[in-house]
């Protein structure tokens, strides 16, 4: 599947905006996807959550696969030939026949300020056939779903204020029935790294804390979006808050206990594995998929 970038590109410091060409659903009425983060390590865990997502994928169908970023562990894109990019990313899903949507995060970063290694993984992604990763921040359209992918490892390390104006302005401007929007750092989570202005269980640091993160999702995805998904946390939960479902992904290599942190999640996993979706014009489905593919537990949604 060869896929079309750059409808719109544009540059605020280091971050990049661009809008991609629309995929086009098997069922122009519905949109099915597969969700997961924190898979770069090319292990065996990583390859069996891989293999669950390929089963899943055959079984209940796959529009896209989004990737909820640390794509590549420890330390990011190393040189611009790495050939942990296509070994780790594209590989592994690739008999699923899907498109990769990918987002950016912190590992992508050298494990957090490293912009040379981001860039290197953009312009990797950017000329390889079946990846969506045309720049930092970037939006596409894909049937009745308005897919937005930030970059929250920038917001986080350099500032919100650029991505909180674009998302905000995008999410206003969609006529879609479901604004879907994909990052790496979570909004709310009931795990080690918790909740955005309180990461690790600090307040009142300005970027420890996360507080331009919480000020970009309160700023722009509160009441906007319908749906925010998220990894950087090593499980999975379903939580809700201001109007927004959360959804956490992140045990696509590894785990990490769930901590409470106050959020009263609908559902909360330790245990590797991802999420899918089905997304139509009223509803929507969430269910959750354990390493090997099977299904967990299933809710339904609407936008």
């Amino acid at each position: 599947m060869t896929l079309l970038f750059a409808i719109a590109c544009r540059s605020s410091g280091s971050v990049t905006f661009a809008t991609a060409d629309p995929i086009v659903p098997a069922d122009p009425s519905a949109v099915r996807f597969v969700a997961l983060g924190d898979v770069g390590r090319g292990d065996a865990n990583q390859r069996r959550v891989a293999r669950g997502v390929v089963h899943a994928c055959a079984e209940r169908g796959c529009d896209a696969i989004a990737l909820l970023g640390d794509l590549l562990y420890p330390d990011g894109m190393e040189k611009d030939d790495d050939p942990r990019a296509e070994q780790w990313i594209a590989a592994p899903y690739a008999p699923a026949g899907a498109p990769l949507l990918l987002v950016l995060g912190n590992h992508d970063y050298g494990r957090g300020r490293d912009v040379a290694s981001a860039g290197r993984l953009l312009r990797w992604a950017k000329d390889r056939p079946g990846i969506v990763l045309p720049a930092n921040v970037w939006d596409l359209r894909a049937g009745p779903v308005h897919f937005v992918g930030l970059d929250t490892n920038a917001a986080f390390q350099f500032g919100e204020a650029p991505q909180r104006a674009w998302l905000a302005r995008v999410l206003d401007e969609s006529d879609a029935p479901w604004k879907v929007v994909l990052g790496h750092h979570p909004f709310r989570s009931d795990g080690e790294h918790g909740n955005a202005g309180a990461y690790e269980g600090w307040t009142g640091v300005p970027i420890a804390s996360g507080a331009a993160l919480r000020r970009l999702f309160e700023g722009a995805l509160c009441d906007r979006a319908d749906l925010y998904l998220a990894g950087h946390d090593h499980n999975r939960q379903l939580l809700a808050a201001c109007g927004v479902d959360l959804i956490v992904s992140g045990a696509g290599s590894s785990t990490t206990p769930i901590v409470d942190r106050g959020n009263h999640p609908s559902f909360a996993s330790a245990e590797p594995g991802f999420v899918w979706l089905e997304l139509g014009e009223g509803e929507g489905r969430v269910v959750f998929l354990d390493a090997d593919g099977k299904a967990e537990r299933e809710y339904g949604i609407a936008p």
